[in-house]
Formats: C-alpha cells, structure tokens, sequence
C-alpha cells in the first residue's frame, strides 16, 4: 500500500457513504456501500483470512474515492446506481438489471397500465424507481390504486364487462366505455408527477382541474380532483415527500467521479479529435423576448471552472429568437479570442436540439473557427452532433450523457439566474 493511500484511508469519514477503489489505470473496479466508510475501508487491509476474491481485489488497488450518502439507505441505492454505470470487474451483486423493482407504466397500451418489475427495457415505457425497501414500494401501489384510479387487466384484449375493481372504484372501466381516454390520460398525468416526486406541480395541476371541472359544473369530477389535492396536502404535512434520489447525490458529486472514464468516453461517443478538457457550454434566457441573456460556462477536465464563466446581456436582437441571440452571444465570444488571448475550447455544447446546433455551426463557419461542436435537447436528452442526420442517443447510466447533462444544466442555471437578476433589478426600478 502507497502512503497516500494509507494517508487516504487514515482521513476517511465515519459516516455512511460509497467507496470507489481503482486500479493504477484509474478504473473503478469495485464499488461498496458502508455504514462507516473509515471501517469499512480499512478492514480491507488489517483482516486475513479473505477469499481470494477479495485479495485478488486488494492486490489491484492503487486508489479510492468516496461519496458520503448521508443514510444507509442512501448508500444503498448510490451503491446500485454506480455498479450499473460502471460495471466494476469485481463487483459480482447488481450486474444484471434484477436487483431492486420499478414501477412501470406501460405507455404504448391504449390504456396504459401501473407494474411493478424488475427489468428496466427500452420500450417506451416509464419507469420509476429503484425501490430498496419493498414496503414503501408496496404502500406508493396503495396509493396510487385508491386515489388514481388506472386498470388492472393484464390481457392484450380487455373483458367485455367491468370487473370489481370498477365497483371498488379502484378502476375506470375503460372495457365498458365508462371513461374516456382524454379523461384516461389526464389521471396518467396525475400518476406521474406523484411518481416522480414533483408535490407541488401536482397540487397546482390539480387546482387547475379542478377549477375547469367546477367551472362546467361536472360535481363528481370536481369531487375526485378535491378528494386527490387533500389527500396530498395531508400527505405532504405529514412526511417528507421528497425521496432519496441517487441522481441528485452523483450530480452532486460528479466532479468527484473519476475523470479518467468519463472524458475519453466523451470523446469516443462524440468522435472528437481530441480530449475535451476544455468545454464551453451555452444556453439563452428570456421571457417572450424580453430581458433575454446568455450565459456560458466552463468545466475543465471535467469539473466547472466558474472564473472563466461569462454573462451576455443580447443588445442586437428584439422578439422572440432565439436562434438570432444564440449566434450573438456566439459571434461576441469567438470573434474575441485572438484579441484577448482566451484558449479555444476542445468542445462546444449547446443546449437545444437541431435548429440551436445549426445555427452554431453557420456562426462558426462565418468566423472561420472550427471548434467541435454539440447540442443536447431537453425532453429526449439526445445529442446531436455537425453533419449527422439522426442524433446520438447514448444508454441513461453513461457517464459520458451524465457530464453532458451536468454541465447543460449548469448553462442554464447560470443563464436563469442573471435573467432572474435583471428582473429583480427591472422591478426594483420601477417601483
């Protein structure tokens, strides 16, 4: 063992959390959750007496890395999420897509229906989760069943008659004709922002239901909708809604990850010419064209640099266009670099989907400049790349879509916050 990694392991925190170990190359080759991460950790290297696995393990590692969770619980489902992204060599639980269930929703049926499984497919499905503790589990399925009504009928073909879940009024019935599929969706609606954890979307999508529902005197539904609203205004008073949630802890944590993996991944998916440890990222702000800005950030080998970020207050472009403001913030940028002596970037990203990333491209050209370029859309978090008519659609747990996602998101948190700032500046005038 290395002194710095002996010096590593002596400064390990005694709290919950997960331990990555990797090899000389830098890999992740085996991932483990910990109630203390300093115990854990260290008993790797006092004990004997272990299989040869685990020596085997021992004798490859050159490094550790950790992420505190917070509660086993958390580090449980950290656990699980790094093993399915990365795969280590050592790591023989999670390696197939059986470990814990989801919630699915079958949203290519004409009446889409709430599972539970265990196999996450690529079918278009919605799924949630995954769910460690199979009561909590069991107890949303309660939830949802009682309060948003959906069928249950696992045939292709739906009975010609409604069964008793219609009579429990714990199903619409969509067999007999009793609901219409507009009506249908919108309970789906419903189910997914419980799912997801999005309380306070789903209160005021309520309200607005129920408001329409009133306001055409449809009792029986304004009563539903009522019914769901104080439900969850109950629900939120008495627990935390917000669930753990291993997407918002490795977010977090993503400059921490090993960037070893993750930049030549990048590099590889996107075919670039080179390592992109420079990225300059871009987005746009405005409502309606008014007070519109651009922002762009920068992330260096891997990790965002906020001394480099600059704020874009768009002089030339009046309306909505957001294209137009793009290209200025663009030109502003790159016709400056040989006047200011700024390092060009490996990669340019920009958040949008074809119609942002053709406009980068015509603005490029115009300058002479060529600088790799990308753009990721929003809703289908796929990439689209210069000259490639289809986009890039790369697996959820790649770390490469992960960084990219990352650094879109700060671009667009950097952008909404000066916006926010000229509002609040705007406001603070007139008044």
């Amino acid at each position: 063992m290395t002194e710095s990694l002996l010096e590593k392991i002596k400064h390990l925190p005694d709290q919950s959390g997960v331990y990555l170990m990797k090899n000389r190359r830098g890999e992740i080759i085996y991932v483990g959750k910990a109630a203390s991460l300093k115990k854990r950790v260290s008993s790797y290297f006092q004990g004997k007496g272990f299989s040869p696995k685990v020596q085997a393990l021992v004798s490859h590692i050159a490094a550790i890395d950790y992420i505190p969770a917070g509660s086993e619980k958390a580090a449980l489902l950290l656990e699980f999420e790094l093993i399915k992204r990365y795969r280590p060599r050592y790591n023989v639980m999670y390696r197939d897509d059986k470990s814990y269930p989801y919630l699915k929703i079958t949203m290519r049926e004409q009446w889409p229906r709430l599972l539970v499984t265990r196999i996450v497919r690529k079918d278009g499905a919605k799924y949630y989760g995954p769910y460690p503790d199979g009561s909590h589990l069991r107890r949303i399925v309660r939830v949802v069943r009682k309060y948003f009504p959906l069928r249950y009928c696992r045939q292709t073909k739906l009975p010609a008659k409604a069964c008793l879940y219609f009579h429990l009024k714990r199903c619409p019935a969509p067999c007999t004709g009793q609901v219409s599929r507009e009506h249908y969706l919108r309970v789906l609606r419903e189910v997914d922002l419980f799912l997801r954890n999005r309380p306070q979307q789903l209160l005021h999508y309520l309200g607005r239901q129920l408001a329409d529902y009133s306001q055409v005197l449809e009792y029986e539904q304004a009563r539903r909708v009522h019914q769901e609203k104080q439900f969850i205004e109950e629900l939120l008073a008495q627990i935390n809604f917000r669930q753990l949630d291993p997407a918002v802890l490795l977010k977090s944590h993503l400059p921490g990850l090993p960037q070893q993996q993750m930049l030549p991944l990048l590099q590889k998916e996107l075919g670039l010419p080179c390592l992109p440890r420079r990225i300059e990222a871009f987005d746009i702000s405005n409502i309606s064209g008014h007070l519109a800005v651009g922002s762009m950030v920068t992330f260096i080998d891997g990790k965002p640099a906020p001394q480099e970020y600059r704020r874009f207050r768009i002089k030339s472009i009046s309306g909505i266009n957001d294209y137009a403001m793009l290209g200025e913030v663009l030109h502003r940028r790159y016709s400056r670099l040989v006047e200011y002596k700024a390092k060009r970037p490996d990669l340019i990203l920009i958040d949008g989907g074809k119609g942002q990333l053709s406009q980068a491209v015509s603005e490029l050209r115009e300058l002479d400049e060529q600088i790799p370029l990308a753009s990721i859309a929003k809703r289908e978090e796929k990439i689209f790349l210069p000259g490639q008519v289809e986009p890039l659609a790369l697996d959820r747990r790649s770390p490469a879509l992960q960084l990219v996602r990352h650094i879109r998101d700060e671009a667009h948190r950097f952008a909404i916050s000066y916006h926010r700032l000229l509002r609040r500046k705007t406001l603070k005038e007139k008044g």
